[in-house]
Order: C-alpha cells, then structure tokens, then sequence
C-alpha cells in the first residue's frame, strides 16, 4: 500500500510538473508572438511615418529613398515596437493607480517626459546620423592619402582601425551639431505632444491597446522626426 501510495505521489508530481512545463511553454509562446507582433507593427508605423515626411519633402523629381526606408524599418521595429511595449509595461507596473489616481497619472506622464522622451529623440538622431550622415568630404580625401601612402607598410588591421577612427571622428562632429541643432526644440515641441497623448492613453485607453495607441501617435511624431533628422543644417538653421 505505502508503495502504491508513494508510486502513486511519485506519479502525480510528475503530471504536476508536465502540466507546470506545458503552461511555461505556452506562456513564452505567447509572449514571443506578442513581441513579433509589437516589432511588426513598430516598424510599420515607422514605415508609414517615413513614406510621410518623405512625401511631404522630396522634391519634383527626386527619386525615393529606399535605404532609408529600409533603415527606418530596423528603428520602427526594435525602438518602436519592441522598446516601447517593454516601457509601457514597466510603466504599468510602477504607476498601476494611473488611470484611477490624477497624482499617480501625473507620475506616470511625468516619468515618460523626463526618460523615455529625451532618450528616444536623442537616440533616434544619432541613429540617423550613424546609418544616413555621409562623412565630410575632407575625411574620405584623408583616408584615401592615408591608404594610398601607408597600407602597404603597416598592414590593412591598421588602415581599417584608421578608417574606423576617421568614420567615427566624422560621426560624432555631425551628432553634435545636429543635437546642438534640433534636440532642444524637439523636446519642447515633443513635451507638449506627448503630454497630452500619454494622459490619455494612461487613463483611458485599455493596457492591451495602449502600444497601439502609443504607436498611431508616434506615427505623426515620428513623420516629424524623420523630416528634423534628414534635413540637412542649412534648412535646420532657416527653419529654426
């Protein structure tokens, strides 16, 4: 009888815990097609947003920018959709009172003002300068009397850790003017948006649909965005 009794706990945990497997399983399963879903529709808003403001500022004639389309995707996808339904969630977490407190909501829209806000401007300007910002003429001319006179002898790990340099020298000179620029204008202009957006979408859209919501705002500020960041520091300067 013990044994029976013992086989038959024996047996019962293990269904416990195949049962406990299967859940975890399904649970991950969910969790990774909410987080494709989240990406997928990031990046088509960013998409949507790009096509936009190119729209809005290609000239007669000019041809459409496909690499930046394809670059807008990689943003739309991993800032738009993946970051922003993993700080909402956070957000959930620490503010749950915010659709049924006006202290706790003002912490919430006030936490999303001062981190994410400026986060997500400066990082998306830099994104644009390092994938779409060519280096100053005078870098490539550089480079290319430093490989003409010098790769032969010192070898190609050191011409590329000069390349390297060059590029990234060139980089950081053009972020620094474009944030010197535009970021501060930005964020008062994003500050103003966004405070109205997040309130209602804090208090009265449903957590399920809040990224969406989220993300059908950020699709005319990213239009925005994309406009501010591609335009070159001639038409930056005019237009401040």
């Amino acid at each position: 009888i013990c044994r029976r009794e013992v086989g038959g706990g024996a047996a019962a945990r293990a269904a416990r815990r195949r049962g406990c497997g299967v859940a975890r399983g399904v649970h991950a399963r969910a969790l990774g097609r909410a987080f494709c879903d989240e990406g997928r529709l990031g990046g088509g808003v960013a998409v949507a947003a790009d096509g936009i403001a190119q729209s809005l500022t290609r000239k007669g004639g000019e041809a459409w920018d496909w690499a930046r389309t394809r670059w807008i995707v990689v943003w739309g996808v991993i800032f738009s959709g993946w970051a922003n339904a993993l700080w909402f969630d956070l957000l959930s977490r620490l503010f749950p009172e915010a659709r049924h407190s006006g202290i706790a909501l003002a912490q919430k829209v006030l936490a999303n003002q001062l981190v994410m806000a400026p986060a997500l401007s400066a990082a998306f300007f830099a994104f644009t300068v390092l994938t779409r910002t060519p280096p100053p003429a005078q870098s490539s001319e550089a480079f290319d009397r430093f490989d003409l006179e010098k790769r032969g002898r010192i070898g190609y790990v050191r011409a590329l850790g000069f390349a390297l340099s060059v590029w990234w020298a060139a980089k950081w000179a053009a972020l620094r003017r474009k944030l010197a620029a535009e970021l501060l204008p930005t964020l008062v202009r994003g500050n103003a948006y966004w405070t109205v957006v997040q309130t209602v979408n804090f208090r009265f859209v449903p957590p399920q649909c809040m990224v969406l919501f989220g993300n059908l705002a950020s699709c005319v500020w990213t239009t925005y965005l994309c406009i501010v960041a591609n335009r070159a520091a001639g038409d930056s300067s005019r237009n401040s």
